[in-house]
């Protein structure tokens, strides 16, 4: 692996075949977003590709929850081609094609709104960072020409890229991306929690997530290898329940690392599947593994390394480009490896009960589940209170609350924030210092009032009359109301 700067962006590369592959890769993905804004990263990624010619190059990008590249396989020059309209691009976004990109993102329909991982970062952090990943924002007509322009002159720049390239180097490339630093990166914080808890939502799998203290600890990965193989044995082989575990690592910090385990469940199972992943982590924390799994979790890994040596090779320099634009230490696999090697029975165990600690059990809502029991208390996604607090209450007139039961509801617009009690009593509440969006209804005659705590309440005349919404719009903070483009308050399509 060799190391070079090209314009001030760092350039890794390894020796391959004569048909390159290489990918440019930017430190800015969806958890750098804010509720506003949703997939205004993605909508750059559409803007940079659509401006290039065609070509029959095997040529692509994507934009995931912190990373967004631009990649190419194919002959040198074509890729050299590639790479630098691509920066063009970038420099000097097409806007022109805003309102045609925006109709493309609206039928690609990439919304992971109802992803499992989404819900458990959620859980964890809100609407913030990665939690953000679950929610859908108030929509893309809002992602105006300066909005987008901005959010590329920040993240898109030479100190928050690196390209890897499989294959040499091509011959006079240039990378002419606009001069400027990495942004700061804050990591977002955590909900408190004293212990592990439980919580239910709208993803369709069961999930737990375990925070760590880095990236570095291959006892955890190991832990994690194991509980899925452990997990497989008897939630598919030997009960039927389940058809895939899976699991996913994300570093917010080079002292913070999120670790997923997913696995679906048969319908009407969730239960029980919920039940035997708490149970064989907690298992598997208490005892550590068996010999007979370590070495078989540690043979999975060789085995990886020996089935594609291009891949491993690719993946490798993938991994070291990320690092150098997420800041974290990077470590070739061979070290890796090593680590692996290292992991003792009594490690793992130690690794995946600090783990554990921190846990959030998920399960879909509706499932009947119960939770585990005690110590690991239940929590809700959002931010339910167990009653409405102290300020004016609107209420929907009389004689619309006899006859609709779903109508009996309270509104309460205090000096602390904006609560909410639905018809089944349970009361959601925003602080005011929490609203992360007020977007206003397409009629003008209401307002959705999002809260950072997953907490959201419409607002609106035919419910709770006119003096609700003004007192509601009196107390939201200026920064944090979104409005629509004006060809969209115009009724004019966009997209």
């Amino acid at each position: 692996m060799q190391r070079i700067e090209i314009d001030g962006v760092p350039v890794i590369s390894a020796p391959g075949p004569e048909r390159i592959t290489a990918a440019l890769v930017f430190g800015v993905g969806l958890r750098d977003e804010t509720f506003a804004t949703i997939e205004i990263t993605h909508l750059v990624e559409h803007l940079a590709m659509g401006a290039l010619p065609k070509s029959h190059l095997r040529c692509n990008a994507v934009t995931d929850v912190d990373t967004t590249a631009f990649y190419a396989t194919g002959r040198p020059e074509a890729v050299r081609a590639f790479l630098e309209g691509v920066c063009r691009a970038l420099s000097d976004l097409p806007t022109e094609r805003l309102e045609l990109e925006v109709g493309v993102l609206e039928a690609e329909n990439c919304s992971t709104a109802d992803s499992t991982i989404g819900a458990l970062w959620a859980a964890r952090f809100g609407l913030t960072g990665p939690g953000l990943v679950m929610a859908d924002g108030p929509g893309r007509r809002y992602l105006t020409e300066d909005l987008v322009r901005a959010h590329a002159r920040r993240w898109f720049v030479r100190g928050n890229a690196a390209l890897w390239c499989s294959g040499a180097v091509p011959a006079g490339l240039r990378l002419p991306l606009p001069a400027g630093p990495r942004p700061e990166r804050a990591i977002p914080a955590a909900r408190p929690q004293t212990g592990p808890v439980w919580t239910a939502g709208h993803g369709s799998g069961v999930g737990l997530l375990l925070a760590s203290g880095g990236s570095g600890d291959p006892a955890l990965m190991v832990g994690v290898d194991v509980l899925k193989e452990r997990l497989r044995d008897t939630a598919r082989h030997a009960r039927g329940l389940s058809y895939s575990v899976d699991s996913l690592g994300l570093d917010l910090g080079p002292d913070r690392r999120e670790v997923a385990v997913v696995v679906d469940a048969r319908e009407g199972q969730e239960g029980e599947v919920a039940d035997l992943l708490w149970r064989t982590s907690t298992e598997l924390a208490a005892t550590g593994p068996t010999p007979a799994e370590l070495a078989h979790a540690v043979a999975g890994f060789e085995e990886d390394l020996d089935a594609d040596p291009r891949a491993v090779a690719e993946s490798e320099l993938a991994d070291a480009a990320y690092c150098a634009v997420s800041g974290l230490p990077f470590r070739p696999v061979e070290d890796v490896l090593e680590g692996w090697r290292a992991v003792t029975p009594e490690r793992v165990a130690t690794s995946l009960a600090q783990g554990l600690d921190t846990a959030i059990l998920y399960v879909p809502e509706g499932s009947g589940y119960a939770g585990p029991g005690a110590p690991v208390e239940r929590r809700f996604l959002c931010n339910v209170t167990p009653q409405l607090p102290v300020g004016t209450v609107f209420r929907p007139p009389l004689l619309t609350r006899l006859v609709d039961r779903g109508s009996r509801v309270h509104l309460v617009v205090g000096d602390g924030g904006l609560a909410h009690r639905d018809a089944d009593g349970d009361v959601h509440t925003v602080p005011w210092e929490l609203v992360e969006a007020a977007v206003p209804t397409e009629d003008g005659r209401g307002v959705f009032v999002v809260g950072r705590n997953l907490c959201a309440v419409l607002v609106d005349e035919d419910r709770f009359g006119r003096r609700a919404v003004a007192a509601v719009r009196a107390r939201v903070p200026a920064p944090r109301w979104v409005t629509a483009p004006v060809a969209a308050q115009a009724g004019v399509p966009v997209g």
